[in-house]
């Protein structure tokens, strides 16, 4: 059944359209890359196993290729619903993985709303529990150095035989990527049904011990790479209230409040994204450990965020000489993110930047390929609290926006592209190729689905 919507199409996005429209494409662009896209090494839905669930017809997802690690580079366009495989830069990148992992967690837990209401939906729960789980034992023994930390790999299969071989890139290694697997097998953990639930649970916390006997190497890092190891701490400590987290956390926090207290505006302009990125760690170190002093900061950031905003154009915008601006997808997500996080933290904050930001930058600038079709009024998706009611009947743009083609008349994937060009002089913005980049789509999908569930 097909919902037509009102005659007229008046303007009425606000901040819980935008929000649940974020939600909606994280969701909906992941299960296209995780089930149909083939950018990666694949299991089958056979070989997970899955346990009978009432109602519900497992042909659905035989003819899908669930991913084990992701690629890093892809042409998204459309061939029969999958990729161009000739198109594959077959680099498996740590970081990309383990945020490809944690959506795949909490999206299992999204779906687990769906038990005694849509057998199809609620399948996704078990399909995403399994595969995680699968994805998991797949890194721990394939993604690790000869050191055992996780690091970059390159695969060199071989197609003919069907022998797996995954090579070191090189044997560097982030620590903000070992706190994303931290947080990622630790969540992974409280699974239900899990059966390795207290090996990843040690696995998790023998990474932590891992910090905590190499704490002072933290405090050489640099602003960009201590940022990111905060994010993943506030994923983790969100998930384990560990006290020993707490106190790294706490000090993550400092050295970061001490490196950016030393930048000027120039310094502010070229760092955007860790900008944004810092505002919202700060929010969730105030959601997290109850520190006044979290929320004044971000408080101060959310006001230096708002000082890019230019009124007339409808968009935030960086200082340049030059006659175009680049913007890269991380920071029109993350600017939009600060936004809405901002809005819920305080009310009373002006809602208009969120709002011409969401509809320039992120939805009609180039920067999304396709978005996903709305649920149709079969789905219990499509009402509120999932009841199916008449009066509980969602509009369509609490899931899109009409002016973004779906993929199936595009012929192009739901992603991200990597960055954006505004056009001063033609107001006007340019995406640049249609290329994927796990590197950025797979941390986004899951910041927006952490940030905002």
């Amino acid at each position: 059944m097909k919902y037509i919507g009102p005659f007229l199409r008046l303007n009425s996005l606000n901040e819980d359209n935008i929000e649940k429209q974020m939600l909606f494409f994280s969701r909906e662009s992941f299960k296209h890359i995780l089930l149909h896209s083939n950018c990666g090494i694949r299991t089958s839905v056979q070989e997970l196993k899955l346990k009978k669930i009432p109602n519900f017809d497992i042909n659905i997802f035989k003819k899908n290729s669930p991913l084990l690690c992701i690629y890093k580079k892809a042409n998204p366009k459309l061939e029969n619903n999958s990729w161009d495989e000739e198109s594959f830069k077959k680099e498996v990148l740590a970081g990309s993985n383990a945020y490809m992992n944690l959506m795949l967690t909490d999206c299992s837990n999204y779906y687990k709303n769906f038990e005694n209401i849509d057998p199809n939906l609620f399948a996704l729960n078990k399909l995403y529990t399994k595969l995680s789980i699968k994805q998991l034992d797949f890194f721990s023994t394939n993604l690790r150095s000869s050191e055992g930390v996780f690091v970059n790999k390159k695969d060199s299969s071989n197609e003919v035989t069907g022998e797996l071989k995954l090579e070191d890139k090189n044997n560097k290694f982030k620590f903000s990527e070992q706190a994303l697997f931290m947080a990622a097998y630790f969540k992974a953990s409280l699974l239900p049904d899990n059966e390795y639930a207290t090996a990843y649970r040690d696995f998790s916390l023998d990474i932590l011990n891992m910090f905590i006997d190499y704490k002072d190497e933290i405090y050489h890092l640099s602003f960009d790479e201590l940022n990111n190891l905060c994010f993943a701490f506030n994923i983790f400590y969100q998930a384990s209230e560990n006290e020993k987290a707490k106190e790294i956390l706490l000090d993550l926090f400092d050295l970061l409040e001490e490196k950016f207290s030393s930048w000027d505006d120039d310094k502010i302009n070229g760092k955007l994204q860790g900008t944004c990125l810092l505002n919202i760690n700060l929010i969730c170190g105030y959601n997290n450990l109850s520190l006044l002093k979290y929320k004044d900061q971000a408080n101060k950031i959310y006001k230096i965020l708002n000082s890019f905003y230019d009124s007339d154009l409808g968009i935030f915008i960086k200082s340049s000489e030059k006659k175009s601006v680049d913007f890269s997808a991380e920071e029109i997500v993350l600017y939009t993110l600060c936004q809405i996080l901002m809005t819920k933290l305080s009310p009373d904050y002006p809602k208009k930047i969120l709002s011409e930001v969401y509809k320039r930058q992120l939805i009609n600038s180039g920067l999304v390929l396709s978005w996903p079709e709305s649920p149709s009024l079969d789905s219990p998706e499509r009402y509120k609290n999932f009841s199916k009611k008449t009066e509980d009947l969602l509009d369509e743009n609490f899931f899109r926006m009409p002016s973004i083609s779906t993929p199936e008349l595009n012929e192009l994937a739901p992603i991200l592209v990597k960055n954006v060009s505004y056009n001063k002089k033609k107001d006007t913005f340019e995406a640049s190729k249609n290329n994927f980049y796990s590197n950025k789509n797979m941390p986004l999908l899951y910041m927006i689905q952490f940030l905002l569930k």
